[in-house]
């Protein structure tokens, strides 16, 4: 199996694209080949089998943002302000590629657990925000609330205006696309995060 090259990297943009909107099973080979402009022959070639293409898509994907959350946390400073990064760094992952919570609903849509090649990713970015969720409690910075559950609402309240962001836009009538929505609603997830896991809850929160 051959990942590189041109034909390799138009397999797997086209391979993103037509699993976040059809699903694995009703992406076809013949679709992904015809949208990368490549033989039938391709997929078999570059990755071995349609199942390590959406494989392969899946660990780029979610190595991606693992690095990213990773790079995020790793940047010193106060604990509000490494939360922030978190938070913008997984809403500028959700702008670069925006097929990601399309792929992982239509997989638990299935019935079944998320896509394997995505569970050392998840399990990482699970790691990376307690890590700072603890820090912050060891510095005093942060009270003694639960880091996983902390973490869990960092993450939830993210992926959730990604996935809702367009019934919630026709629900109001109000845009929320484009950088400047997202940085707002990024900032009010990390101000309210931050108000509700600090010690002093009174203090600024940024």
């Amino acid at each position: 199996m051959n990942h590189s090259g041109a034909t390799a990297g138009r397999l797997l943009r086209s391979a993103r694209r037509l699993f976040a909107a059809r699903g694995y099973d009703q992406a076809s080979v013949r679709a992904i080949t015809r949208a990368a402009r490549a033989n039938l022959g391709a997929v078999t070639y570059h990755f071995g089998s349609k199942w390590n293409l959406y494989a392969t898509v899946v660990d780029h994907m979610f190595a991606t943002l693992a690095d990213r959350l990773a790079g995020a946390a790793a940047a010193p400073g106060p604990a509000a302000d490494r939360i922030a990064r978190l938070v913008e760094a997984m809403f500028a992952f959700f702008a670069d590629y925006p097929e990601a919570p399309r792929i992982m609903m239509h997989a638990l849509a299935r019935g079944g657990p998320p896509p394997e090649a995505a569970l050392p990713h998840l399990r990482r970015n699970l790691t990376t925000i307690t890590g700072v969720i603890r820090d912050g409690q060891a510095t005093g910075e942060l009270r003694a609330v639960d880091p996983f559950l902390a973490t869990f609402t960092l993450l939830s309240q993210s992926i959730w205006f990604v996935v809702a962001r367009r019934v919630i836009a026709t629900a109001s009538g109000r845009s929320l696309d484009g950088t400047a929505a997202a940085a707002a609603v990024a900032r009010h997830i990390t101000d309210g995060a931050v108000r509700a896991f600090r010690a002093d809850p009174q203090g600024d929160p940024r």
